[in-house]
């Protein structure tokens, strides 16, 4: 949940932007469109009552809404802006305070002293929020530790940072801090909420913050106890080292000294789930490179059938087996007609010389009448087995379809029987001249008349050699769309893909890159595109079965049986849609973010960080982690990194501690600030002082960087 601690909305004093100035509805709607459960209007010098309940009413369903006010505060010969947020039970007595302090005085010239703040104000139950450092006017160290004097509970001041990174740095030092909107500009606020700090456990009240901020043990317990958790008994070393630990669907955080055993612990983790049924394994950095994840050298896994291009099979084989057609010798009619007929019954059996009758056209017809058969029975199958029908078509009007498919396919039958009959009786018709004129040629020693010329055979075999050549090469010279699948995110730098371009070698790609998407060659590839051209060119040439022998004896002829096996890839990556070669470091960056993008519900990984720069950890990891903690996912992740241990405030910190021989986890939290050994073996630490010497080398050492960046 987001929370805006410094909310401005009225232009107060005359330096206050017009902008600042928004009505109810539109600040209602605002509202409801970011994810802001929290919010304190601090306008400077002046509390608005009015403006504020009808606010608190519109969006009492979407989020809390605080009442407060941003003061000029005069100590020490130098002016301030403190900000004081009261307990909204008390808006009413608060609005009498604030016109009592303010009283008549000019709002741009107005100040106060510390003092006459918290006596004003303290008893309240208030929030203090000071603008810190370079968050300008600022209230220094000096005048703090004169407000934490003066008032009932030092704990409720907070440090007001510029960004997060300012509030991390005080936060690390031991120091409540935070930074809100200061919004100029209302059109603006929902690109600007996305920027805001979220509060990692859910409060519920104002009362709830003030004892988060007093890191009140019972509070914080109450708030972790509502969230999903499991108790996990694991073995990861030996039988007396058993340990038992609460995992969050959240972020869970194994930190520690190097071997410590944080690996063996997530390794368990990992069966531990897989033997509940999930499917999980632990990411471990550098484990392998990109290019092998995306397996660039090896098999594309393509599905041929969606790239709309036929495979051809029947019209390949066809080809290789093909033999030219004989046409009739003019020799055999001289022979025929060469001698004289004399058999008187020869001459008088007409059945010798009746031609043969051509079923070309009875065949085809009787082909399209069993694929229109298929096509209405497949139909008919569908709609009578697929129960899911019911829940959209009326029953008693899938019957009637059912009915005229049966009638079509009744139909369809009676035409494909006769044309099977029509076929048949052709067939024996011409076998009985075949045998007749075979015989008479037997007894009289006549040679018998030619039945055909064969020229019609010889013609169509031609016309189908050509209509296959055609559509194999069709197919072979179709362009394909490359695929692009998303790899990750490079930060600043932009969004990777890793292309894979796919053509079909047409005889004429020389190009090393591309590989044979299937266990086939390339020479054999190249040589049958090139056969089929020169298959086509000489169809109606003398040399034509020259080419088609030439095609067979291709060296590895055997393992082109179709146009997939002719397919072409080339897999690589692009950056900004040009070639680009990840470094070793970009690498470990886009398999992490490959691995966090993956839809799962446990994700273990170990040390992250390795090879990682701060700035893609801070900008597009942890983001990730949180995202996939909004979602209920288990995230338990081993590091030896700050940004991803501390930044993500995790639920639960996990610590492995090696003292005086002894191995020891402990277990706690950022909210509690306590790491509690599970068996109660070793002393308390704190969480702070634990992860600042683990994650940064210790605090002088994170104070002195705090130092060099001005924080």
């Amino acid at each position: 949940m987001k929370i805006d601690i410094h909310v401005h909305t009225r232009k107060i004093k005359t330096g206050d932007a017009p902008s600042r100035n928004i009505e109810a509805e539109k600040f209602i709607e605002i509202m409801k469109n970011t994810d802001v459960k929290i919010m304190a209007i601090t306008n400077h010098n002046h509390f608005d009552i009015t403006q504020y309940e009808v606010f608190r009413e519109g969006v009492k369903d979407h989020c809390q809404l605080w009442p407060g006010i941003e003061l000029d505060v005069f100590e020490n010969d130098k002016r301030g802006h403190l900000i004081v947020i009261c307990n909204p039970i008390n808006h009413e007595e608060f609005d009498k305070r604030v016109k009592a302090l303010i009283a008549e005085k000019n709002v741009d010239t107005f100040t106060c002293s510390i003092k006459e703040m918290v006596d004003s104000f303290d008893d309240l139950d208030c929030v203090y929020v000071a603008h810190y450092l370079v968050k300008k006017p600022n209230i220094g160290d000096e005048e703090l530790e004169l407000l934490g004097n003066q008032i009932a509970n030092k704990k409720r001041i907070i440090k007001e940072a510029t960004n997060s990174i300012s509030a991390g740095i005080y936060i690390s030092h031991g120091h409540n801090s935070i930074y809100g909107s200061d919004v100029h500009d209302w059109d603006s606020y929902n690109k600007e909420s996305e920027n805001l700090p979220e509060l990692r456990l859910p409060v519920e009240s104002f009362e709830q913050f003030t004892l988060l901020l007093e890191k009140d043990e019972a509070t914080i317990n109450t708030l972790l106890n509502s969230k999903t958790k499991e108790n996990v008994e694991l073995v990861p070393f030996t039988v007396a080292d058993k340990i038992s630990l609460e995992i969050f669907n959240d972020i869970n955080i194994l930190f520690g000294s190097k071997g410590t055993g944080k690996t063996e612990i997530l390794d368990n983790l990992s069966k531990y789930y897989n033997d509940l049924g999930y499917k999980t394994n632990v990411y471990k950095s550098n484990d392998q490179h990109l290019n092998e994840a995306f397996d660039l050298r090896g098999s594309a896994n393509i599905d041929f059938s969606t790239l709309n291009i036929d495979e051809c099979e029947e019209e390949i084989q066809f080809i290789k087996q093909v033999s030219e057609e004989d046409i009739t010798s003019i020799s055999k009619y001289k022979q025929h007609f060469a001698l004289e007929q004399t058999n008187k019954i020869s001459k008088n059996l007409k059945i010798k010389d009746t031609i043969l009758q051509d079923d070309t056209i009875i065949s085809r017809k009787l082909s399209e009448l069993n694929t229109i058969s298929q096509k209405f029975n497949d139909f008919l199958t569908y709609t009578r087995d697929n129960d899911n029908l019911n829940d959209y078509i009326d029953l008693e009007l899938l019957k009637e379809l059912i009915g005229v498919l049966n009638k079509i396919l009744f139909s369809l039958k009676k035409h494909t029987e006769d044309k099977f009959i029509e076929k048949t009786s052709v067939k024996m018709l011409n076998q009985i001249i075949n045998l007749f004129s075979t015989e008479i040629a037997k007894k009289t020693g006549q040679p018998q008349k030619p039945a055909k010329t064969g020229f019609a055979e010889y013609a169509s075999n031609r016309i189908k050699i050509e209509k296959t050549i055609k559509k194999i090469l069709q197919n072979i010279s179709k362009q394909i769309e490359p695929i692009e699948e998303y790899a990750g995110s490079l930060g600043e730098k932009g969004e990777i893909f890793c292309k894979t371009n796919l053509k079909i070698q047409d005889g004429n790609i020389t190009d090393s890159a591309y590989t044979p998407v299937k266990q086939v060659r390339k020479t054999p590839q190249k040589d049958f595109a090139k056969s089929i051209i020169a298959i086509q060119r000489s169809l109606y040439n003398n040399n034509l079965f020259e080419k088609i022998t030439e095609l067979n004896a291709i060296d590895g002829i055997e393992t082109i049986n179709s146009v997939s096996d002719l397919l072409l890839k080339y897999k690589h990556f692009i950056l900004n849609n040009e070639s680009y070669s990840p470094s070793n470091g970009e690498s470990s960056m886009i398999l992490l973010h490959k691995e966090l993008s993956e839809d799962k519900e446990i994700y273990l990984i170990d040390e992250p960080e390795k090879s990682l720069g701060n700035d893609y950890i801070n900008d597009v990891i942890v983001p990730l982690l949180r995202e996939k903690a909004l979602l209920g996912k288990k995230v338990i992740i081993a590091t030896h990194d700050a940004n991803i241990a501390v930044r993500t405030l995790p639920y639960n910190s996990i610590y492995r501690l090696h003292d005086q021989g002894q191995y020891y986890t402990l277990t706690g939290n950022p909210f509690s600030n306590k790491l509690k050994c599970i068996y109660g073996i070793h002393d308390e630490l704190d969480w702070k002082e634990i992860s600042m010497k683990t994650l940064e080398g210790g605090k002088e050492a994170f104070g002195e960087r705090g130092k060099i960046y001005g924080n």
